[in-house]
């Protein structure tokens, strides 16, 4: 994609027909969910409905954003079979969620079963394991594009609440690893669906921890979201000043609205650019 990721918008496996709607939406990443979303008898017939709309959607040049499947843990014969099913049924999802993993480990199994193929990965880590993991997770394969947060799963497991308060340090620390990676940090969805204030507020949070993207569980949370990634018009108009000036000088020191300007202001100024692209904050 051109546009920077910045909301993963999930659609439940189990309900096909909300396929299409999702992936009309504006969510720069859409993923059918086969985990959670679906119950343990309707396991095998959520996947290949998925897989169905996959092969269909790979005809539509037109769509804005990408598709992906969040399958069963890797670790158990139904996340293999998963895997399986997509290499058998030749389907192409821009990328595949792992959900619960621990280690590097779990990620090369994944890219084992995947070895023809070139599908990225997109590792859910939700345990405190995992948090310590990060770093290794992040680094295992060039396939991986990105972390994700798993809140809810975290806090049982750590046995903190769900806030932000009990997210802080397992957010700041998947944004750290994935930065070091060079990859995506996404963050968890907020399950409240009409509290558009604080989605957009958690956005802003999460952005200051080092996160690329946040997801969401409704088509409502999206342009939230993404509006929150935006820089505003000062921002823009900032960062449009710091390259224009190193742009037209030779030399290593410079000085921008009376503030120096070294290469981190530059990288910083050069991804407000980035986002830019995608528009302004309203």
């Amino acid at each position: 994609m051109s546009n920077p990721r910045r909301c993963l918008l999930f659609v439940p496996g189990a309900r096909p027909e909300r396929f299409a709607k999702a992936l009309a939406s504006r969510a720069d990443q859409v993923c059918i969910d086969l985990e959670d979303a679906v119950g343990p008898d309707d396991k095998a017939s959520a996947r290949e409905a998925a897989l169905d709309f996959i092969l269909s959607a790979s005809n539509n040049t037109d769509k804005l954003n990408e598709l992906g499947l969040r399958i069963n843990n890797i670790t158990t014969k139904l996340g293999q079979t998963d895997l399986q099913r997509i290499v058998e049924r030749n389907a192409r999802p821009a990328f595949v969620m792992l959900p619960k993993i621990e280690n590097a480990a779990d990620v090369l199994l994944a890219e084992k079963i995947l070895a023809d193929t070139d599908i990225a990965l997109i590792a859910l880590l939700e345990s405190p394991h995992a948090v310590f993991e990060s770093r290794n997770i992040a680094a295992a394969s060039k396939r991986v594009q990105a972390l994700m947060f798993g809140g809810f799963d975290y806090a049982v497991a750590a046995r903190v609440k769900p806030n932000e308060q009990g997210w802080m340090w397992p957010r700041a620390q998947i944004a750290a690893a994935a930065a070091e990676a060079g990859i995506g940090a996404i963050d968890a969805p907020m399950i409240d669906v009409v509290n558009i204030v604080g989605v957009t507020r958690e956005t802003e949070l999460v952005i200051g921890l080092g996160f690329t993207a946040k997801s969401a569980i409704h088509p409502a949370q999206v342009a939230a979201i993404q509006n929150a990634f935006l820089p505003t018009v000062d921002e823009f108009a900032r960062a449009t000043r710091v390259l224009d000036a190193l742009a037209h000088s030779t030399s290593m020191a410079i000085q921008v609205d009376g503030k120096m300007v070294d290469r981190p202001i530059e990288m910083a100024a050069q991804r407000v650019a980035a986002l830019a692209k995608s528009g302004l904050r309203q």
